[in-house]
């Protein structure tokens, strides 16, 4: 009898041992007040001018790392996430999003203004980069500029540009997904982007995937975008009482995403 009390008590420690060691161990080297200190120093914000403030610990893809944010006393705000192993920026975003209460003698800019405004703040030359998005459209009663591009690391940057006084409205970055690309020929295009899937390929993957033709079919719509560090289709379409939404990987036509629901739920 005892043996077996043994080999059940010696079977319980192998079986709690082998739990705790498949538990992720993660050691903080920096402090939730030095996380909030390098995302502020990055903003070339002043702690004196913040209003709120908070920095709380999350795992983001097995990774600990800190939540910034924070608010400014000129309506802006900030969102960091900080690595808590070495301090490094994974992500940020910038939001001016109480614009209409403050005023600014910036001039207009055109898109090309936009552009070189956006590369500036990244500290980035236009032979470094990819534009991926760079358009005009109007929003909250004010034209604005939107500009996408990424590095060769992966790295991405998305920008709102005040088109009439060349203010940065918003911006993102984003880490995370960094990737090896290898520039092929002209500036800041890949091999990568030679090789994509075209946009009609990818509507008829989609087609096909619901089992339908595009005679069956209607308000389709299909667009390029950005998506987690990689170049997508993302769409949608009509057939009887069902609407279709599908994204699409540009680089080898895989489908990442798909939804499909009644137009009366």
């Amino acid at each position: 009898m005892k043996k077996k009390m043994i080999a059940a008590g010696c079977a319980a420690v192998l079986g709690a041992l082998t739990l705790t060691t498949a538990l992720p161990v993660f050691a903080a080297e920096i402090t939730a007040d030095k996380a909030k200190e390098i995302a502020m120093d990055h903003a070339g914000v002043a702690e004196k001018d913040v209003v709120l403030s908070r920095a709380e610990r999350d795992v983001e893809r097995g990774q600990l790392i800190y939540d910034v944010e924070f608010y400014t006393s000129d309506y802006k705000e900030y969102d960091y996430e900080i690595s808590a192993a070495d301090g490094s920026i994974l992500g940020y975003d910038y939001d001016a999003e109480y614009w209409q209460n403050q005023t600014s003698s910036g001039k207009a800019v055109d898109l090309e203004g936009a552009k070189k405004a956006a590369l500036a703040d990244a500290g980035l030359a236009e032979e470094e980069v990819t534009f991926f998005k760079t358009k005009s459209e109007w929003d909250d009663g004010r034209q604005v500029y939107e500009v996408e591009f990424y590095t060769e690391s992966g790295v991405e940057y998305d920008y709102e540009i005040e088109a009439s006084t060349g203010r940065i409205l918003s911006c993102d970055f984003d880490a995370e997904y960094n990737g090896t690309r290898e520039r092929a020929e002209g500036r800041g295009k890949t091999a990568a982007a030679e090789s994509q899937i075209t946009e009609d390929e990818a509507k008829n993957i989609a087609l096909e995937m619901a089992g339908l033709k595009e005679s069956q079919v209607s308000y389709l719509r299909i667009h390029k975008d950005r998506d987690d560090g990689r170049t997508v289709y993302e769409g949608s379409f009509v057939s009887g009482e069902r609407e279709y939404e599908f994204e699409i990987n540009a680089a080898d036509g895989r489908i990442l995403d798909w939804e499909r629901e009644s137009i009366y739920d």
